[in-house]
């Protein structure tokens, strides 16, 4: 349920909004990776995803992405991992090869 409510949501912001949803959900991956990376005391693959967001972030303006839909889509993920742990690696692997 939670998957077809984060398609929903995707194909939502897709039409409102002025960005490419799949790297809004990079945005918000690359964060939580670098929280997790961090809380595991790997301080340099955290700052690797840290690099990655800002990355993204620094090819537009301030504000291009909205700052509530990041969060949402950060909540949105957590809740898939909590669910399946290994819902995240997948993401993340697609982002680092395919998101630039």
């Amino acid at each position: 349920m939670r998957k077809i409510l984060l398609l929903i949501f995707i194909f939502f912001c897709n039409g409102l909004y002025a960005y490419d949803e799949n790297e809004i959900i990079c945005i918000a991956t690359y964060e939580l990776a670098s929280e997790f990376f961090s809380s595991m005391k790997d301080e340099k693959t955290s700052q690797e995803m840290f690099a990655k967001k800002q990355e993204l972030l620094d090819k537009y303006d301030d504000g291009h992405f909205p700052l509530d839909d990041i969060e949402f889509m950060k909540t949105e993920i957590h809740y898939a991992w909590s669910n399946n742990f290994d819902f995240l690696p997948p993401i993340l692997e697609n982002c680092i090869q395919n998101i630039k």
